[in-house]
């Protein structure tokens, strides 16, 4: 399976830093109202692009916020270009730049959930994602600017006063780096993070008639209880007309040491339910023949710790020396007697017990036809 990103560069909001980096470094080579009037043009055409995007539109909102502030400077240079001295323009626009992500992240509880009431279902998830990346965004662009700051407080301390080149490179070029090092390390932060999600397994979140509505990371499904419901596959072992039965792993998160059937497990994101099957059962008994694998039931269990849709198969063996294996410690073969002796004793799982009828109603028919 090849590599799939997780999160899309468009989320790295700190892009929207891009026209500031660029009249910044105008500034030296051009006036400081016309590095101002290009850097808004770019803002502008870069706003517009983001709208004409087709597909679900991710709001850029530190892009719209840099905008605006370099919108406003070309304003009042229309009136004036004595303002601000040139020199000082750069460290103006970084100082300016970065109010409006000041601004959010004192205010990020009441911006995301702003965000989260503005937006539609079916896009809610996705600007939540967006509103959460302009946080990580402003955060990194105040740490970074913060250290500019405090470095250029302490060169006025002690080196004051301060050389020519000394100021060029605390005034000039360093305001530049700041939103630069920023979207560096927020597109880091993004590539780590797909990095760590291609390794993630995750599983669907279902409704009860199977229908895949969301994922969730396996480790959350299996570890605590949630409203949603993920999909699990068992699969109970035939063989001779009795029932091959294990108990439950110490390890399992509830029914632990009852006697279960043999293979379950969670079905995978993007996996059909006959792959799932098929993973599971060559996972346990590799030897065992895909063909006589067969779907039997489909039914909705929740209690107190799980919420699930389970999908139950019937593995038919003719020869059930392959379940002579020591990883399967307790397991044997059950007659429908032995094991109508021990039902609502609390020896079974819940699950098992649930399907027991069913089962035995198959099992029957099938030995049945066999003697014809």
């Amino acid at each position: 399976m090849g590599y799939k990103k997780v999160l899309s560069s468009k989320f790295n909001m700190s892009l929207g830093f891009i026209p500031v980096i660029i009249s910044i470094l105008l500034c030296e080579v051009l006036t400081q109202d016309i590095a101002i009037y290009i850097g808004t043009v770019v803002g502008i055409l870069f706003y517009f692009c983001s709208w004409r995007h087709k597909g679900v539109r991710i709001p850029q909102i530190i892009l719209y916020s840099t905008t605006g502030i370099l919108l406003l400077f070309s304003i009042i240079s229309l009136f004036t270009t004595s303002y601000c001295p040139h020199f000082m323009v750069p460290f103006t626009l970084e100082i300016s730049a970065v109010i409006p992500p000041l601004i959010i992240f004192l205010n990020r509880k009441r911006f995301l959930n702003y965000h989260a009431a503005q937006t539609g279902q079916c896009c809610k998830q996705l600007f939540a994602q967006s509103a959460e990346a302009a946080i990580v965004s402003t955060r990194v662009v105040l740490i970074i600017s913060l250290l500019h700051l405090v470095t250029i407080f302490l060169f006025l301390l002690f080196s004051h006063p301060l050389g020519s080149t000394t100021q060029y490179i605390l005034f000039n070029i360093t305001p530049a780096v700041v939103f630069i090092l920023t979207i560096l390390f927020n597109q880091f932060g993004i590539l780590y993070f797909n990095i760590i999600m291609q390794h993630t397994v995750f599983v669907p979140v279902v409704n009860k008639q199977g229908d895949v509505i969301g994922k969730v990371i396996a480790s959350e499904a299996i570890n605590k209880k949630s409203s949603y419901i993920n999909p699990v596959i068992r699969i109970a072992v035939v063989t001779n007309g009795m029932l091959f039965l294990i108990p439950r792993p110490q390890c399992s998160t509830f029914e632990k040491m009852k006697a279960d059937l043999l293979m379950e497990g969670y079905l995978l994101y993007n996996e059909t339910l006959e792959e799932g099957a098929n993973r599971i059962l060559q996972q346990t008994l590799p030897t065992a023949s895909l063909n006589d694998l067969h779907f039997s039931l489909k039914y909705h269990f929740e209690n107190e710790v799980t919420n699930r849709l389970i999908y139950l198969f019937t593995l038919d063996l003719d020869d059930d020396s392959i379940l002579c294996n020591k990883s399967f410690k307790g397991g044997k073969l059950w007659t429908f007697q032995q094991i109508e002796h021990n039902l609502d004793k609390n020896f079974f799982s819940y699950c098992f017990e649930y399907e027991y009828e069913h089962l035995k109603s198959i099992i029957c028919t099938r030995e049945k036809y066999k003697e014809f």
